[in-house]
């Protein structure tokens, strides 16, 4: 039986699962961030649902752990997990064999050798990944009555409690996993959209960085700043932020093409899985 606590949202009872695993205080680097010229260094318990960070090693095992335990606590649901590099699965073996009991179906990407499964209707699955580009990614997906999603793609990566979001990757999953697709779309959407916004803050913090500049030698040396030169300063700052304007027009034509693009693929890749399940039926 699921324990729920009221108080927590979802995401805080991820990340509180998190630190319970983690010794002492960890941070987190944000990605595409930086505070005069310097990295944004984040407490764990203070991260945020899609926004990317830099996890190393123990990271990530630890996001993909939390993951798993707080699904097996809730029950039901299919729960997939990915373990790219050699060892992991067997490491973890036992312990999903122990969750499985308490979810209705786990399937499992790894690379290398894999188990047999029983059939569709096993517990668990398995999957080889080794000759696909989800070998890539290290991921605890969730599509229970609280979904939850940890993914990360060469040590960058984020946290989901969105059920839209985690449906649509998961989705994404599916058809990496037949080969109807090569890249996770939404995972790249967001990456390029957080990039674009950081882009943008540090544009927006450097301009007002200089204005301010402005005003302190302008308060002490009232002559230095004459109004052709408050002009020119003010005609600078002005001129950038329409600049600023294209990045994230741009960044949207872009993913708004892709997403165009996806939508076809997926709709041709719909109709092969039908398809595929008619001719399995028969």
């Amino acid at each position: 039986m699921a324990v729920y606590h009221a108080y927590r949202t979802p995401a805080s009872e991820l990340l509180g699962e998190v630190q319970r695993r983690l010794p002492g205080v960890r941070f987190l680097q944000e990605a595409f961030t930086s505070d005069h010229r310097r990295p944004v260094l984040v407490r764990f318990s203070e991260i945020a649902p899609e926004t990317f960070y830099l996890f190393d090693e123990i990271a990530v095992h630890t996001f993909r752990d939390a993951v798993i335990e707080l699904a097996a606590r809730d029950g039901g649901g299919r729960l997939t997990v990915s373990f790219p590099l050699h060892g992991e699965f067997q490491a973890q073996k036992q312990r999903l064999e122990r969750v499985a009991d308490k979810l209705g179906r786990i399937r499992v990407l790894t690379v290398g050798h894999v188990p047999s499964s029983a059939g569709d209707d096993a517990a668990i699955s398995f999957h080889n990944i080794a000759a696909n580009l989800l070998a890539r990614y290290s991921f605890a997906i969730n599509e229970g009555v609280r979904p939850l999603l940890f993914i990360c793609r060469d040590g960058l990566g984020f946290f989901s409690v969105d059920g839209y979001l985690i449906e649509e990757i998961a989705d994404e999953v599916e058809l990496m996993l037949r080969g109807m697709v090569t890249t996770l779309g939404t995972f790249e959407r967001l990456e390029t959209l957080h990039q674009t916004t950081q882009r943008i803050s540090r544009e927006l913090e450097s301009y007002s960085r200089r204005v301010e500049l402005a005003v302190r030698r302008a308060r002490r040396r009232p002559d230095l700043l004459t109004p052709a030169r408050f002009n020119r300063i003010v005609g600078q700052v002005i001129s950038k932020m329409e600049q600023l304007k294209e990045i994230p027009r741009q960044a949207l034509q872009f993913i708004d093409k892709s997403a165009h693009q996806r939508s076809k693929l997926h709709l041709h890749s719909a109709s092969m899985l039908n398809k595929f399940n008619r001719g399995s039926s028969e």
